[in-house]
């Protein structure tokens, strides 16, 4: 009996558990769920500096006719002199200024000579023009970030100028792929039989897993013959979180997954989804760890790993969001809807419009290349959908 999206959505996820907190190097978080609020450990800036290549100048001294250039100052520097009356100092972008400094004149309102400046727009007295306070941008002790934020990679660059080395995080899933059919090449094979295919589904799978901040526990093509799948299951150490099967799930004579699973000790979620692509998909449980069939064909493959995987991994990484953002849209083609089950289109979507792609089919990969989102229609009867009609679109 097939289920809806909706339900196959929901008891995944009730079968997902949650990763738990630790603390890992900060270079690795992008991506990643914080597990606790993050604190500014000092001043951003650290000390006051120049804002512009100029001259640091006193501010009793900002009327002066001319300045005698006492120096140079860049950054790193590691003694900063204070300034002499009618003295100044070229200092660079980003330097530690002198403390008595009233302004950083920059250098296109000078004029340079021998050793000598004579400033030429004149800047207010003690109006320190030009430079940055300590703590300008972030002050020591301000709160950063919250337990729950995603690190992004702008996060990434306020925690490097800060020096925090480590955050504590939301573990991500262990997440394997196991790849089946007897016409799958081996990966990396140079030469293909005459009725061999190259393996696709592990490509797509290993490069979507790490754009959701997974790194493969394991990549294993297995050919369709009865024991395989349990016998390499059966020797791992110890089963990831996650497993990721394509292939052998639909009703064919060399379809052996669904009952290699169960006869392995798999507890059966569900199978078969009222969607295209992506009927036949299975779902099961053993001890913790989630066993996701997915379609053979690639488009399915692909269409199956955002709806129901995606979402998996995300509730596993205490991400807010787990599903794909959902807009409404114009259509900005023709299409034809109906049916009893849920159709999924690939398209493109711009400004409020979503143009279906050529090459529906669930063998077809070449659409995936100008893809940018779902196109969701629900079983409805049959009819045409015309350009400007509205449609559900979700935001890959």
């Amino acid at each position: 009996m097939m289920i809806s999206v909706k339900e196959a959505q929901q008891l995944i996820l009730k079968n997902t558990g949650k990763g738990r907190p630790a603390r890992i190097e900060t270079l690795n978080c992008a991506g990643r769920v914080l597990a606790g609020d993050v604190t500014s450990p000092e001043d951003l800036p650290r000390f006051k500096q120049s804002a512009m290549d100029g001259y640091a100048v006193r501010a009793e001294d900002l009327k002066s006719s001319s300045l005698k250039v006492s120096g140079e100052i860049f950054a790193g520097g590691a003694s900063i002199p204070m300034l002499k009356a009618g003295e100044c100092a070229y200092i660079a972008t980003g330097s530690p200024v002198p403390r008595n400094t009233g302004a950083v004149v920059p250098v296109e309102d000078v004029l340079a000579e021998a050793g000598l400046i004579r400033i030429r727009v004149k800047a207010e007295k003690g109006d320190n023009d030009n430079v940055r306070k300590a703590g300008d941008d972030i002050k020591k002790g301000a709160r950063l970030c919250n337990e729950g934020d995603l690190v992004t990679p702008q996060a990434m660059g306020i925690f490097g100028a800060l020096g925090i080395a480590g955050l504590r995080i939301f573990q991500p899933p262990s997440v394997g792929i196991i790849t089946t059919g007897s016409e799958v090449a081996a990966i990396g094979a140079a030469r293909l039989g005459k009725n061999e295919i190259r393996n696709a589904n592990l490509w797509s799978l290993a490069a979507l897993l790490g754009a959701a901040g997974v790194k493969p526990a394991f990549l294993k093509a297995l050919p369709d013959k009865k024991g395989l799948l349990p016998a390499f299951l059966g020797k791992l150490k110890k089963l990831p979180e996650i497993v990721i099967l394509t292939g052998g799930v639909s009703v064919g004579g060399h379809d052996y997954v669904k009952e290699e699973l169960e006869g392995y000790g798999v507890k059966r979620i569900f199978w078969k989804i009222a969607q295209k692509p992506g009927k036949p998909m299975y779902a099961g449980v053993k001890n913790g760890t989630l066993f996701l069939g997915l379609p053979g064909n690639p488009a399915a493959v692909i269409t199956c790993f955002y709806l129901y995987v995606l979402p998996a991994i995300n509730k596993y990484m205490h991400k807010r969001g787990v599903f794909l953002p959902e807009v409404a849209a114009s259509l900005a083609g023709q299409v034809k809807a109906g049916g009893s089950r849920t159709v999924f289109l690939r398209g493109c979507f711009n400004g409020g419009k979503v143009k279906p792609l050529r090459g529906q089919s669930s063998h077809m990969l070449s659409s995936f290349l100008k893809t940018n989102c779902l196109i969701e229609l629900g079983p409805s009867p049959a009819r045409a959908l015309g350009a400007g009609e509205k449609v559900k679109v979700l935001l890959l």
